[in-house]
C-alpha cells in the first residue's frame, strides 16, 4: 500500500515539474518569465523599480533626508 502512494506520489510529482518546465523544455529558446524587478522591462516601461535601487539613489543623494527619500 505504502508502495503504491509513493509510486503514484513521485509520478505526479514528475508531471508538475514537466508542467512547470513546459516552455523552456519544449519551445524553442523558452524561457522562464523575467520576475525580478530589476530586470523586467516591463515594468521599467511603467516606471516601477527595484526598491533597493531606490535606497541606493537616495543615500547618494546623500543620506535618508535628500529629496525624494523616504515615504514622504
Amino acid at each position: 500500500m505504502i508502495l503504491k502512494v509513493l509510486i503514484l506520489s513521485s509520478i505526479l510529482l514528475g508531471l508538475a515539474f514537466v508542467g512547470l518546465a513546459f516552455r523552456v523544455l519544449f519551445v524553442r529558446d523558452g524561457r522562464f518569465p523575467q520576475i525580478s524587478i530589476g530586470k523586467n522591462k516591463e515594468m521599467a516601461r511603467l516606471g516601477i523599480s527595484c526598491v533597493k535601487h531606490d535606497e541606493y539613489k537616495c543615500w547618494k543623494q546623500g543620506g535618508t533626508d535628500g529629496p525624494g527619500c523616504g515615504c514622504s
